[in-house]
């Protein structure tokens, strides 16, 4: 009775054996350590010390699975939900323990040591063998041998995969450009996490709005910073996270292809895998690697929910083939609700279109699809609940600072003002209003793009699928979440390229669909595809890298103020003293000063401007400043201007004012202790000034 779970998951796994994974491994590691032996060692220290935050996650949740009442499946979904769902219940444990200000050290460890105890004990008493149904029994096309064969094609993700590694053992601050070398990173993706572990508990954060967007991975990074300790060297190791998050999507998306057979498999993880955006991303330390693994994998839960009620791939539905649907729409939905916790976007995006195609599965009523939508829906929310709840307890509003009109929430250091500033900021300008602009910026960041991220395999693979065999319902359904997510970006968002990152999901499980009617000239195309594609997009992927990555640099680079245009830092963490406490104007990236630091995001009320906008005279805004205890006061004047000439502040304050008021603060006590100038020498004007507050305490 046994036998034929425990085939069934050697078959699962015969794609990936252990002599194709040490042979990909001997690429990697020969790859990286060829290129820089420091980036090598680097990576291998901080890929170990994401194991130690991850994996116990992954091995809670996959222990902890059965107990859910889940319905059957094999090895690979019950390890990639198990992933999924421990990695999301440490992020909402982590969330927890901030929220009653029990962020410690010794309690992350403590929590991790658990899930890992509870995680082998669990697997190791219920054995090793998946469950499958029917629906799992996959007729294998060709040979063994062919498909064995087949398999090394995964050879094609190795060099992506070394390009990934090099570009997470840079810390953040040193790439991408078009991301502003990370500035995302260094005002909050990192940032937020080092001051909860500073202040030792989550709350309403009224300097820095981004505190109040979903944080499932910003968790993981908080519980890396507790057991890392170092927070300001933990840059490259939540980068190795989020590459993590990375490898995970790629494994979901051969887990998906695998339920229509081995060969399409190997498409869908490789055509993943050579995704240029992949490797991108994990040189920052994001969260949209996170929302891919949880879309993916919600995803995959979804098209299992389809065949359950279908059969294979077919149009009918035939109750021998039954198996727990709901269930697996509800997983669909939990997964789902997972991605919402990491991004917002992932609501558009990944959430609607998917609960969209719930209600499309077949052999159901009015009644029964409704049902079927009721039953995504509520697990979407509880999955992301706590993000809910915790904006509601802060702010009144369950997705401050969207919809923020509708619920009129006002917390402080928020208003009407600041309401209308957010929603202007993340509209689409003017000149991205008309639909041929928003055409053309489609082609421009997607077939059009400089670096082609997306690349031919992605964009061909699915193409050459759906115009060469007729199409089924499946292939509707991606299609369907496919338009979704376009129009999102199109008409909701202000067309910036990386929000379009969520057409991986349908576009590769679209890919591995190309070979879904199988004949010569269909697995020669699409082995060509594959391969060219690959070769071309790591072509662009390696320009890329020389011209942008610095490689394994140490973040003391940043700290000691050695990098043109960081001297402010080396000044401010090696010359001040260690009671210094220093105000931030314009500069909103605090993340390697290690001094006290006060600092104001753009959209938030600022409220040194106010105590500006309500002093007589210059030496009651100086008495401010001794009142709130600053000795410093560091004011950016590069960012000044360019904030001001695009979102504005809150209340609005002009460059020219500053520049006067300083000259005026000089007179009360205000010294100038240093002036910084612009790394490339071209900027006209001060760009840096640190300034001393004589008579501070």
């Amino acid at each position: 009775m046994t036998q034929q779970p425990v085939d069934e998951g050697r078959r699962a796994f015969s794609l990936l054996n252990y002599r194709l994974v040490g042979l990909c491994g001997i690429v990697v590691v020969g790859g990286v350590g060829a290129t820089s032996l420091s980036a090598l060692v680097v990576a291998l220290a901080d890929a170990l010390d994401a194991a130690v935050i991850l994996i116990p996650a992954i091995l809670a949740g996959r222990a902890l699975l059965p107990a859910l009442g889940l319905p059957p499946m094999p090895r690979r979904w019950q390890w990639l939900i198990g992933a999924a769902l421990g990695i999301g219940f440490l992020s909402s444990l982590v969330l927890l323990a901030g929220v009653f200000g029990a962020l410690n050290r010794s309690l992350a460890i403590g929590v991790l040591v658990a899930l890992a105890v509870i995680g082998f004990a669990r697997i190791a008493a219920s054995g090793r063998a998946g469950v499958a149904c029917e629906l799992d029994q996959v007729p294998s096309v060709g040979t063994p041998e062919e498909s064995r064969a087949w398999s090394y094609l995964w050879l094609l993700a190795c060099p992506f995969l070394v390009l990934a590694i090099l570009a997470a053992v840079n810390p953040p601050g040193l790439i991408w450009s078009e991301e502003a070398w990370g500035y995302d990173v260094l005002e909050y993706h990192l940032q937020l996490p080092k001051e909860y572990l500073t202040t030792g508990h989550i709350g309403y954060v009224a300097h820095n709005v981004y505190a109040n967007f979903p944080s499932n991975v910003e968790m993981i990074y908080l519980v890396g910073m507790l057991v890392h300790g170092d927070v300001e060297t933990f840059g490259t190791v939540a980068n190795m996270i989020h590459l993590a998050f990375a490898v995970l999507t790629v494994l979901s998306a051969w887990a998906i292809g695998r339920d229509m057979s081995p060969k399409a498999g190997v498409i869908t993880g490789v055509a993943a895998a050579t995704t240029g955006w992949l490797v991108y991303l994990s040189g920052l330390a994001y969260v949209e690697n996170g929302l891919l693994f949880f879309g993916m994998t919600a995803a995959g839960a979804l098209l299992r929910a389809f065949r359950a009620e279908v059969g294979q791939d077919g149009d009918n539905a035939d109750a021998s083939r039954v198996c727990h649907r709901r269930k697996w729409l509800g997983v669909s939905g939990a997964l789902s609700g997972l991605a919402l916790g990491c991004k917002y976007t992932a609501g558009p995006m990944i959430v609607l279109p998917l609960a969209i195609c719930s209600v499309l599965l077949p052999g159901r009523g009015i009644r029964g699809r409704l049902a079927d939508v009721l039953v995504f829906s509520l697990a979407s929310l509880a999955t992301m609940s706590p993000w809910l709840v915790k904006n509601v307890a802060y702010t009144g509003n369950p997705v401050f600072p969207l919809a923020n009109s509708i619920f009129q929430a006002a917390p402080p250091g928020w208003g009407a003002d600041e309401t209308a500033r957010w929603d202007d900021g993340h509209s689409p300008s003017a000149g991205q209003r008309s639909l041929g602009v928003k055409v053309a910026a489609l082609w421009k960041h997607v077939v059009g793009d400089a670096d082609q991220r997306f690349g031919p395999t992605l964009l061909a693979l699915p193409l050459l699928g759906l115009v060469w065999r007729q199409r089924s319902r499946v292939d509707l359904i991606l299609c369907l979440v496919l338009v979704v997510q376009l129009c999102t970006w199109l008409f909701a968002t202000h067309l910036y390229s990386r929000f379009l990152v969520p057409v991986v999901i349908p576009l590769s499980i679209l890919a591995g669909r190309s070979l879904r009617v199988e004949s010569i000239a269909r697995r020669y195309s699409v082995v060509i595809v594959l391969i060219v594609g690959a070769i071309w997009s790591f072509s662009f992927g390696v320009r890329l890298h020389i011209r942008e990555t610095v490689g394994a640099v140490s973040a003391s680079l940043f700290t000691s103020g050695s990098l043109p245009g960081y001297e402010y830092l080396g000044v401010i963490n090696e010359e001040l003293g260690a009671d210094a406490k220093i105000l931030l104007i314009g500069d909103a990236r605090p993340f390697y000063i290690k001094r006290d630091v006060a600092y104001c995001v753009t959209f938030n009320r600022n409220p040194f401007f106010e105590a500006v906008d309500g002093a007589r005279n210059s030496g009651q805004v100086a008495d401010w400043l001794r009142r709130q205890g600053f000795t410093h006061v560091l004011i950016h004047w590069s960012e000044v201007k360019r904030l001001a000439a695009t979102y504005g502040f809150s209340p609005p304050m002009r460059v020219g004012r500053l520049r006067y008021l300083f000259g005026a603060l000089e007179r009360e006590g205000l010294t100038r202790v240093q002036e910084f100038v612009h790394p490339d020498g071209t900027a006209l004007g001060p760009y840096i000034s640190l300034y001393e507050l004589l008579g501070s305490p």
